[in-house]
């Protein structure tokens, strides 16, 4: 049966469970601020989550994991360096470097950035955070169980998402490519050409090369600010809205005393998203062969990130850049649900970054995301500007709706 079916005055249920959702982000935002991975200000809020989703749920289990705060976006200022350094020595005469800095660069942002690798981590001190799960048992046995996954990390802030939109982010990464390609350009011709220091050649063509080398140079060292380490963000919207709208799924079934006969629903509030979905990988890394091995319990995983804006709400079948397979079947239920609820909402891939659904897919435990936000990206993400006053009350209204309608569709016909 549908929720609206199930749920005496649904309606007015759903608005309820909206303005709980609301109030509780507001109350994180105001209370504790900033939440960088590992943080006391997110280890505040994960206390003050842990004993809300205690009041509604039959058990709640915390695990620790560490990671580094910095290394996931270090390659940006990394890679930037590289580059540069790698123009010096080109001009200098040392015709390798370029071609070995420009493919350790690229390298680099594949492993990090496309394939979320912690190849950057063992350079930096780790912090300890934890992930959250609240569990609602069904009346019967267990046969299905769904995960709704939010995250209580923020970011740091991308100082060119604020300064200069997306057009401004565009531009740098457009400048890096062209960097990459120059630099493997000019080291590929003066190993063929054995061109010594540039200066003192009388190659034309080598300088042509060094010039166009050197164009890119001061968008590089705009690049090493890309990120702002001394500013996190408040992160209301992401992603204190995906935490609140599955939380709100959890508090709407015990206020109304429902529960499904055969499907476990599980709350997860996660951490880590924001340095590589360090905290579902860890989730996985623990728990992940046991939920494979038990062939008669069905599990789905739901990421739920950034409800805001109702025009890009999308549901992903193809997720960390578009590398990694989400699984079809959740994505059609989620498609379907949100149908039932009254949208239509697009399955795609994401088009940069990732979501916590990546790293359960990985596990090989069937998942898909759904997000709402302009992927260009919006002003907002990862700044100053995503804080309790840039909520969307309708959005996640929304976003409440397709996820209550996803668990009720899980329950009523599962994946298989």
């Amino acid at each position: 049966m549908k929720p609206s079916e199930t749920i005496k005055n649904y309606n007015s249920e759903v608005r309820l469970y909206t303005n709980y959702a609301i109030k509780h982000i507001k109350t994180v935002c105001k209370s504790f601020g900033p939440r960088p991975v590992g943080s006391e200000s997110e280890a505040k809020a994960q206390e003050y989550l842990g004993k809300e989703l205690e009041t509604i749920s039959d058990s709640v289990t915390r695990e620790e994991f560490k990671c580094s705060d910095k290394a996931f976006m270090f390659w940006v200022p990394l890679g930037a360096v590289l580059l540069m350094l790698s123009t010096a020595l080109y001009t200098f005469g040392i015709p390798v470097a370029p071609i070995v800095l420009s493919a350790l660069t690229f390298l680099i942002i594949l492993l990090e950035f496309v394939l979320y690798k912690p190849v950057l981590d063992i350079f930096f001190p780790k912090k300890t955070s934890r992930y959250i799960i609240g569990t609602r048992k069904p009346t019967g046995d267990v046969k299905k169980r769904i995960i709704l996954c939010g995250h209580t990390d923020s970011a740091f802030e991308w100082t060119y998402t604020y300064h200069g939109g997306h057009k401004m982010v565009t531009f740098i990464i457009v400048m890096a490519g062209v960097a990459i390609a120059f630099n493997l350009l000019g080291g590929i011709y003066a190993v063929i050409h054995g061109s010594p220091a540039v200066w003192t050649n009388g190659d034309i063509y080598s300088k042509i090369i060094a010039v166009a080398m050197y164009v890119p140079v001061p968008v590089l060292c705009l690049a090493i600010g890309f990120v702002n380490y001394k500013r996190p963000v408040v992160g209301a919207n992401d992603d204190m809205s995906g935490c609140m709208v599955c939380t709100a799924v959890m508090k709407l079934l015990d206020a109304n005393d429902i529960r499904f006969e055969n499907t476990e629903l599980n709350v997860m509030l996660s951490s880590g998203e924001e340095c590589g979905l360090r905290g579902v990988k860890a989730w996985a890394k623990a728990h992940g062969a046991e939920m494979k091995a038990e062939k008669d319990v069905e599990t789905i995983f739901i990421a739920v990130d950034n409800v805001r804006e109702e025009d890009f709400m999308a549901i992903y079948d193809k997720d960390m850049s578009g590398v990694v397979k989400n699984d079809l079947r959740v994505a059609g239920l989620m498609r379907e649900a949100a149908a039932n609820a009254g949208f239509d909402v697009p399955v795609k891939a994401i088009e940069l970054g990732a979501t916590d659904a990546a790293a359960a897919s990985q596990a090989g435990i069937p998942a898909a995301a759904f997000t709402a936000m302009d992927p260009a990206p919006a002003r907002y993400y990862h700044t100053r500007l995503d804080t309790e006053d840039n909520l969307s009350p309708k959005m996640i209204e929304n976003g409440l709706k397709i996820a209550l309608e996803t668990a009720f569709l899980f329950d009523e016909k599962g994946i298989s």
